[in-house]
């Protein structure tokens, strides 16, 4: 099916209401922004109003009779994860705030470079580290700042996190 199928088919969930909106993140997020790297996965952050419609996602997938495996929802052969956006509010905004791209012919959302960034200093895997370290090179850094802010916990671990990964980098 390839990539550009299934964001037609994501566009299509959609226009049909099975989700409200979505963006690209994770492994092809980082892609877009120029970076190689491998990945398994197709993360999708999806805007829905609760935890009854993410259910509802995977009845629909099921009843097309969709390969589901743990998490991944299989669309032709690619395993794609759903993120609902009320798992966090960082989720939402990054839905929120994506950037309309056009990949070959279709329209699609993608996370902002700053949230993407934002999101790997929160899963913070060894391969989130490195991909921070050459993502930041094009980010925004104040607006980089003011998400994490905005976003951070009691504790200030994205901002420690952002501080040890730019430590690091030295």
């Amino acid at each position: 099916m390839g990539l550009r199928n299934i964001l037609a088919y994501l566009n299509q969930l959609k226009s049909t209401g099975i989700i409200k909106d979505y963006a690209i993140s994770g492994g092809y997020a980082v892609m877009y922004y120029e970076l190689p790297v491998s990945t398994y996965d197709l993360d999708i952050l999806v805007l829905l109003s609760n935890e009854d419609d993410y259910h509802n996602l995977y009845e629909y997938f099921r009843a097309q009779g969709n390969k589901i495996e743990n998490v991944y929802i299989f669309i032709d052969e690619m395993p794609v994860q759903f993120l609902p956006n009320y798992i966090s509010p960082l989720f939402n905004q990054a839905i929120i705030e994506a950037d309309l791209i056009a990949f070959e012919d279709i329209q699609a959302k993608v996370v902002k470079l700053e949230y993407l960034i934002v999101l790997l200093l929160t899963a913070f895997r060894p391969k989130d580290r490195i991909r921070i370290q050459s993502l930041l090179k094009k980010s925004d850094k104040e607006l980089l700042l003011n998400i994490i802010r905005r976003f951070d916990d009691e504790q200030k671990s994205l901002y420690k996190r952002y501080q040890k990964v730019l430590a690091d980098a030295q």
